[in-house]
C-alpha cells in the first residue's frame, strides 16, 4: 500500500515546482528523485512507472515538472541544464528534509543527462539512472531548422513546437549546454551508475550508451530494451525497464 500526495517545493530561485510524491507504508529510508525529458512532464509513463514500483519496495519517489514546464512555475525559455541540476538538487533537499536519507538520481532524455551531471558534482547520491540519453547535449543543428537557426543568431532566440507547445528557445541555453562535458561528468561519478536505452531509438545518436558507458566502465552498467523506441512507449517495454531497475537496486 502506497500513498501518493500532490506537492510544490521551491527552487533554488524561489520558483515553486509542482511534484507527485509517492510514500512507501514500510519506508525504507532511501528515496528516488525523477526528472523528465526535454518538454515533457513528471506524468510521462515510464517514470510514473519506476516511481510506483519504487514505492513498493520501500522507496519515497519524487517526480517532479522543471520550471517552465507541466505544472511548475517559471517560463520554459529560461530553462538549461545547470537550472535542472540545480532544480534536482531542490528536490533532493526535499527528501532529506522529509526523513529521506540516501537519495538515487533518475531522469529521462534531458532529464538523465541533468541527473548525471548533479550526480558528478556531489558525493551525496547513492546512485544514478539514465533513460535514453544522449552522449551529446543538446546543440541548434540537432533541434532547430536553418530558418529557426538563423532567427537564434539574429535575435537570440527562436520559437519552436513541440508536444503541442508553441515554445522559445534562447541562445543561453545552448551556450549553457557547451559549458557542460557530459563525458567528463560520468567519468567523475564516484556512485552506481545504470544506463537505459531502447534498441529503436531514432532520437539520440545510436552510440551514446557506448560512449557514456566507456566513461566510467568500473561504474557503470548498460541495459537495452530491443524494440523500445525513445520513450519507451509500449507496456511490454517500460515493464522490462521497470524490473531491471529493481534488479540493480537489489544490488546497492
Amino acid at each position: 500500500m502506497t500513498h501518493i500526495r500532490q506537492i510544490r517545493f521551491d527552487n533554488h530561485l524561489g520558483e515553486q515546482l509542482a511534484g507527485t510524491l509517492e510514500e512507501p507504508s514500510n519506508p525504507n529510508g532511501r528515496g528516488m528523485v525523477l526528472g523528465h525529458c526535454f518538454t515533457c512532464s513528471r506524468h510521462t509513463r515510464i517514470l510514473s512507472d519506476i516511481s510506483e514500483r519504487m514505492a513498493t519496495h520501500g522507496y519515497t519517489a519524487l517526480r517532479f515538472d522543471f520550471s517552465g514546464n507541466g505544472q511548475s512555475d517559471g517560463v520554459f525559455q529560461e530553462s538549461t541544464y545547470s537550472k535542472q541540476v540545480r532544480e534536482l538538487q531542490c528536490a533532493a533537499d526535499y527528501l532529506r528534509a522529509n526523513a529521506v536519507s540516501d537519495i538515487l538520481l533518475a531522469g529521462h532524455s534531458m532529464g538523465g543527462a541533468a541527473a548525471l551531471l548533479c550526480a558528478a558534482r556531489t558525493n551525496k547520491i547513492a546512485g544514478v539512472i539514465a533513460l535514453s540519453v544522449g552522449a551529446q547535449l543538446l546543440y541548434p543543428e540537432r533541434l532547430l531548422s536553418e530558418d529557426q537557426k538563423d532567427h537564434l543568431y539574429e535575435t537570440g532566440e527562436t520559437r519552436f513546437s513541440s508536444r503541442g507547445r508553441e515554445l522559445i528557445i534562447t541562445e543561453d541555453f545552448f551556450a549553457d549546454a557547451e559549458g557542460h562535458d557530459l563525458l567528463n561528468a560520468v567519468s567523475e561519478i564516484r556512485c552506481p551508475i545504470l544506463l537505459v536505452y531502447g534498441g529503436k531509438d531514432i532520437t539520440i545518436a545510436p552510440d551514446s550508451g557506448r560512449l557514456l558507458y566507456a566513461a566510467n566502465p568500473m561504474g557503470a552498467e548498460i541495459f537495452q530494451v530491443d524494440k523500445a523506441d525513445h520513450m519507451f512507449s509500449t507496456d511490454e517495454d517500460r515493464s522490462k525497464v521497470v524490473d531491471h531497475v529493481t534488479k540493480w537496486l537489489q544490488k546497492l
